[in-house]
């Protein structure tokens, strides 16, 4: 009769689960992680010493390789990668420079009073305006005034003339100079009614025309005034900030590049299910067990028939 084959040892079996997984992961790294040239440099993988591992009580559990990412740059790109650092010290040298004035410039405080002040009243522009009459009625009076001064003396020397001849005021001769006059009058008073309303106008328009003038004059005036106080503005905090934006560009220019390298491609390794093979274990002895106790109970039985045969 064939012996039963004892169960393996489940600790045993996740050990031997263990080696082979570590050695596959092993191999699978050093495939996966090639050495790589190209014009710019190379990278390389080198395995260091083993780094121990421990389990949940500190105990060394066993040992992972400990690999080494090595970037080697080309001779005409290492020679660009120190230009650059050298350029970058130099820039940051500068800036710290540069910082030890800033104290000095940031102390002094903007006096706004070394300003054009600002124009918010409207000053009076040298321009003539006269205010003369501009009604009509005034005009068309001033009109036949100057007519009446133009033509008395024309008027007294006629009368005089007409005198001298006889012809007194009520005769027939008078009468006909009289009316002439008179006619005369009358016409230049229609001509300085309708001369008036023009003047008038024109007048008025005239004035209005230099306050006009005087207003856009006053305003450009204030206008350049209150630019060129801006300007001043601007240049005094211009000047006050200039160093601090001096700085901060040369520091911006002196920052560190991070280097990038190309990820490391590690092959993991899967924990062996010890309670699986636990279980595995204990259903193999169980199996076992019930095979073996189902062979005695067969040795009992057929002793049992032999006996009872005898008698």
């Amino acid at each position: 009769m064939a012996s039963q084959p004892t169960p393996p040892n489940p600790y045993q079996t996740a050990n031997a689960q263990n080696q082979q997984s570590a050695q596959a992961s092993n191999y699978n790294t050093i495939a996966g992680n090639a050495n790589a040239t190209n014009p710019y440099g190379s990278v390389s993988y080198d395995q260091g010493a083993l780094q121990p591992t421990y389990d949940s009580s500190g105990n060394v559990a066993g040992y992972a390789p400990r690999y080494t990412q090595t970037t080697t740059l080309a001779p005409d790109q290492q020679n660009l990668l120190n230009l650059e650092t050298q350029a970058k010290t130099n820039l940051g040298n500068t800036a710290v420079g540069e910082t030890a004035g800033l104290q000095t410039a940031l102390s002094k405080p903007v006096d706004p009073s070394q300003w054009t002040p600002w124009q918010t009243s409207m000053p009076v522009q040298n321009l003539r305006q006269d205010q003369g009459t501009t009604d009509r009625a005034g005009i068309e009076d001033a009109m036949m005034a100057s007519y009446n001064r133009t033509t008395a003396p024309q008027e007294q020397a006629q009368e005089a003339s007409l005198a001298s001849r006889g012809l007194a005021p009520g005769s027939q001769g008078y009468s006909q100079y009289q009316m002439t006059r008179d006619d005369s009058r009358a016409e230049a008073a229609r001509q300085a009614y309708l001369a008036s309303g023009n003047e008038s106008r024109a007048a008025q328009a005239a004035y209005n025309d230099v306050g006009t003038q005087q207003f856009n004059m006053q305003q450009s005036a204030n206008s350049y005034l209150n630019n060129l106080r801006g300007a001043q503005m601007q240049e005094a905090y211009q000047a006050r900030t200039q160093p601090i934006n001096e700085v901060t560009s040369l520091m911006s220019g002196a920052q560190a590049t991070v280097p990038q390298f190309q990820a490391f491609q590690g092959s993991p390794v899967a924990a062996s299910n010890i309670g699986q093979y636990i279980q595995s274990n204990y259903n193999a002895q169980a199996q076992q067990a019930a095979a073996m106790n189902a062979g005695l109970f067969g040795l009992a039985g057929g002793a049992a028939k032999l006996g009872v045969g005898m008698l």
